[in-house]
Parts: C-alpha cells; structure tokens; sequence
C-alpha cells in the first residue's frame, strides 16, 4: 500500500510552481557577517496541505496578487500564507525545503503582506501534513522582503502566460542583508491576452485559482527593467505590460 507520504508528495507534482530566486551579497569583507548571509539560488513548487486537503493556487487580480491555501500557516499577529516547496537549492539555501508566500495586497496602494517569503523546514517539502508545526515558516526568521514588482502577459499559442518579477532584499536569521530578486509565472489556456485583459479590467474580474506553470532564474540581480519578464518562456510576442512598486 502506498503510504500517505507518498501519495501528497506525488500529488505536489500537480501544481508545477517554480519561483526561483538568486542573491547577491551586498557585503564586500570576509568574516562571520559574510558567511551569515544568505547566498545561493533556488525555485520552488506549489505546496499543499492535508486538512483541508489543497493544492497551492494563485489568483491575479488588475491590482493584487493572491495566494490560497491560507487557512493553515498564520505568524504571531494573524497574518497568514499559503506553503510552497524549495527545490533546486544552493549556497546558504540548502539549509532549508519549505517556505510560505504571501499577497500582493495592491499594486497601485504600495502594499505587500511583508515578509513574501519565510523560510524554513516541513517534514515532506512544501507538504502541510496534518497536525505539523509550521512555526519555522512563520517566525520572521529567513525571510525575503518585497520592494518592488511588476508583470506582464503573453501569448503563447492558444494560452496566455503571466510573469511577475519580483525584488527585494534577504534577511537572514542574524540580520545579515543580501539583495534577490526572482520571477513568478503562471498559464491559462485557450485565452487571448485581449480577453485576459478585459477580464482584469472588468470590475472585480480576475484570472483565479491557477496552477504556477514555471519560470526561469538569473544567478545575479540586474536591474529591474533588464529582469523584467524572464520568467516567461517560450512567449512569442509581449502584448501588455505592468509595472507597481510595493513597500
């Protein structure tokens, strides 16, 4: 009989998510500060949780960016945010498997539920198994901070592609700070950017409850107009652009 285990880990292959993100220390002496920081590269998949049993979905609104399940992982005031699994690790990110995500409130309000990722450690990555602590992605500890974002939708044959880069700084559990940055994508099929953007533009309109379909990553951090839109792949043609800052 296949154990649970095995079930929600294959189960996780069904929310295809990868964000990926690369540092780059903004420290230039050696000593225990440096090897503090966090360094390195890494993506991540769509988690899920067992009770209530679901698969990390996003939802794309003309002003916020959702995230669900947000019933299980909650910080000492409340806030809550939805479990993804780390994979593809490097440098100092080795040391984790899990971390938790959170909302883009409102692009054009400049507001972010900050910290937007917390790292730390689930029994199976990104799996919420039912009854399990999920402190160490909740404790403000490992964190990267959103600062500024932006997203653009492309066509890609008979669907539309969504990428949303995003930059911020690290924060390690020592407080040592290193500069990210990475990117977000997600699909819908058998949609024309011209109906994705009438959809977003209709009042409370939005692209909900997708699958995160994949994404690429840089190794360091350029500027914000040259990241922009990497996590598209294969995108034939750009039809719309958005560009918000978060605080």
């Amino acid at each position: 009989m296949i154990s649970l285990k095995s079930k929600l880990l294959n189960a996780t292959l069904v929310a295809t998510a990868a964000l990926p993100l690369a540092v780059a220390g903004l420290f230039t002496s050696a000593g225990s500060a440096q090897a503090a920081a966090l360094k390195g590269e890494f993506s991540f998949n769509g988690g899920l949780t067992q009770n209530p049993f679901a698969s990390s979905l996003v939802t794309l609104k003309k002003d916020s960016l959702t995230f669900t399940p947000d019933s299980v992982i909650a910080d000492a005031n409340g806030v809550k945010s939805t479990p993804v699994a780390i994979a593809a690790q490097t440098g100092s990110f080795l040391g984790f498997n899990s971390a938790s995500i959170r909302d883009i409130i409102s692009f054009t309000g400049n507001t972010v539920q900050n910290p937007f990722l917390d790292l730390g450690n689930l029994t199976l990555p990104g799996i919420v198994l039912n009854g399990e602590s999920t402190a160490s992605l909740a404790d403000g500890s490992n964190i990267f901070t959103l600062t500024s974002s932006g997203y653009k939708i492309t066509q890609t044959g008979a669907n539309i592609t969504i990428a949303v880069d995003l930059f911020g700084y690290f924060t390690s559990a020592t407080g040592e700070i290193t500069k990210g940055a990475g990117s977000l994508s997600f699909q819908r099929n058998d949609t024309t950017v011209a109906q994705a953007n009438a959809i977003l533009n209709t009042t409370g309109g939005s692209l909900a409850n997708l699958t995160f379909s994949g994404s690429t990553f840089t190794t360091s951090v350029p500027e914000p107009a040259a990241l922009l839109g990497l996590g598209t792949v294969g995108a034939v043609m750009v039809m719309s652009r958005r560009r918000k800052s978060v605080v």
